[in-house]
């Protein structure tokens, strides 16, 4: 039995459902307390409403997460970026009831706290606070590590900045040289912090992930010089003057990452599948969970790799490269069926492809998307045609136009029998499976769902601006990108969770949000006294705390 503040503790915490007046049901981490001969019951943290019952399951399995990493961790942390990191503990005031005059009061400086309480609190939920070990000396690097991938998520800029920015805008003092004596740190503990994150991911599963979404894309360098690493490649982003390496992502069906791996910038993106699945064997039963990846990964090497291996997967096909038997069947047959593929109407055919099942489909929208992007391309191709003929120097780089071209001796010309037979293809896609147990609209509804890891692909980018990667040597280039998955992962699980206690947002707008949580730091001049004056809390503010178990208060304070 403890004791906290006068309570005693005397049962471990529990969940509870209750129903609320507006239908819906609230789910609760309780845990009860003795105080004096009275025994009664606390809240520990509104987990969220559910509307139905599938949503009372996911916040009941969330909570049950939540109350492992509480119980695993026991002290309370500081959220970083705020007052008291810079003077000390709140005090035990709650409201100031001081007379001060206006006059003497002065802004000293502008705080942003809610990026701070919000990923810091969900940072040590997943049990990230201690990545770089567990011991007394290593909670200075761990501290470290936190404020790095906070500052990530508030505003990601290269480390210098970062150095510059913690100082301006948080008072936190943190030389650019102890930044990368961290990152040296880190690329030692790469394989157990990625395995932290893998697990902070399968917890919200009940460590059941029955499905996997693979893919690759490529991270550029302000650098022109190859070091076997960083290499020339074809470039995702059109970056083809820069340096890359290859990035080989895994994520939950939601979007959640689990793992990844870099690769040599010019490695063949269809090469990294064999090498994850060797890597995902560690962590997962493979025979048990269905890969999900893009057409890249369709090879026979690859599909023959995986058949043997045990693994289950669906891949995008490239039908043109099929037999040509198989390629006039797809274009001529006309018994396909209509179904429903997730909201939109398809037509479907499935044929057998060896031991494998190949399922095609055919979509008007993605038919007149199809028509769409051809139609670009041949009016950037028709700006460089020069009397019938086109100078192949101009379309070399512009791999999408080729196809277009017949070359002749040095010259090309556009070529109209291969437009029109590209145009047959219009609107239809195919994927290849061993999974029997799926029906054909099941498959594809599952691959489909492969958007899910662009969208984290973009979220790495964009907004946590992974690249351009400004580190030379391997060892800070791997610690630079682990640091960028460990905040992708604090962002992933923010999102999940915001969306299934209240409508999903946008990462830009929950950090938009959580950037104008702010506290003015006021001085008296007169007395020397400072003060801490709360900025206003919106209703979409109070919504994300709610989410998150925390209570923001507009109510001013003194600091001593």
């Amino acid at each position: 039995m403890t004791n906290i503040a006068g309570y005693d503790i005397i049962s471990p915490m529990f969940i509870r459902t209750k129903p609320r007046p507006n239908g819906k049901i609230s789910v609760q981490i309780v845990e009860s307390y003795r105080r004096a001969d009275q025994v009664s019951q606390r809240i520990v943290r509104h987990v969220g409403q559910a509307a139905n019952r599938r949503e009372v399951y996911e916040l009941t399995r969330l909570a049950q997460t939540i109350i492992a990493e509480m119980e695993n961790q026991k002290r309370p942390l500081l959220p970083i970026f705020s007052p008291e990191d810079i003077y000390g503990p709140k005090p035990a005031v709650a409201e100031c009831e001081d007379v001060v005059k206006i006059k003497d009061l002065r802004e000293e400086q502008r705080v942003v706290e809610g990026v701070g309480e919000v990923f810091g609190r969900l940072y040590d939920d997943l049990g990230l606070g201690s990545a770089l070990g567990s011991a007394k000396a290593d909670r200075p690097w761990n501290e470290v590590m936190k404020t790095l991938v906070i500052a990530r998520l508030a505003n990601p800029v290269s480390k210098l900045r970062t150095a510059a920015m913690l100082e301006d805008d948080y008072a936190i003092k943190l030389p650019v040289e102890k930044i990368y004596r961290l990152l040296d740190r880190l690329s030692e503990r790469e394989d157990e912090v990625k395995a932290l994150v893998g697990q902070a991911t399968r917890s919200l599963f009940g460590e059941r992930v029955e499905a996997l979404f693979f893919d690759v894309t490529t991270l550029a360098f302000e650098s022109v010089a190859p070091d076997g690493l960083r290499e020339f490649g074809y470039s995702k982003d059109g970056k083809f003057k820069e340096t890359q390496v290859t990035l080989a992502l895994v994520t939950t069906t939601s979007g959640l990452p689990l793992t990844y791996r870099l690769f040599p910038g010019n490695m063949y993106e269809g090469h990294t599948l064999t090498a994850m699945v060797a890597e995902l064997r560690k962590e997962y039963e493979v025979e048990r969970v269905l890969l999900v990846a893009d057409r890249a990964m369709f090879s026979d090497a690859n599909l023959d790799y995986m058949d043997k291996a045990g693994v289950r997967y669906i891949v995008a096909a490239r039908l043109r490269k099929l037999p040509k038997e198989i390629r006039q069947r797809i274009l001529t047959d006309d018994d396909f069926r209509t179904a429903a593929v997730g909201d939109e109407l398809a037509w479907l055919k499935e044929y057998a492809h060896g031991e494998r099942r190949l399922v095609v489909s055919y979509s008007p929208s993605r038919a007149k998307q199809d028509a769409a992007e051809r139609q670009r391309l041949i009016e950037r191709l028709l700006k460089k045609v020069t009397g019938g003929k086109v100078r192949l120097s101009a379309v070399i780089p512009n791999h999408g136009t080729k196809k277009f071209l017949k070359v002749t001796g040095g010259e090309a010309e556009v070529d109209e029998g291969r437009i029109a037979e590209d145009a047959r293809w219009d609107g239809i896609h195919g994927v290849i499976t061993n999974e029997e147990e799926l029906s054909a609209v099941e498959t594809l509804s599952r691959y489909r769902g492969l958007w899910r890891i662009e969208e984290t692909f973009r979220l790495t980018k964009h907004d946590l601006k992974t690249r351009p990667i400004y580190h030379w040597t391997p060892a800070r280039i791997q610690a630079h990108v682990l640091l960028c998955f460990v905040a992708l992962s604090v962002a992933k699980q923010a999102l999940y969770r915001l969306s299934l206690v209240k409508q999903p947002m946008s990462f830009e707008r929950l950090r938009n949000e959580l950037l104008h949580v702010q506290s003015s730091l006021m001085v008296d001049r007169s007395t020397g006294q400072r003060y801490l004056i709360p900025s206003h809390v919106t209703v979409a503010v109070k919504e994300i705390y709610h989410a998150f178990g925390l209570r923001r208060s507009e109510v001013p304070r003194r600091l001593d």
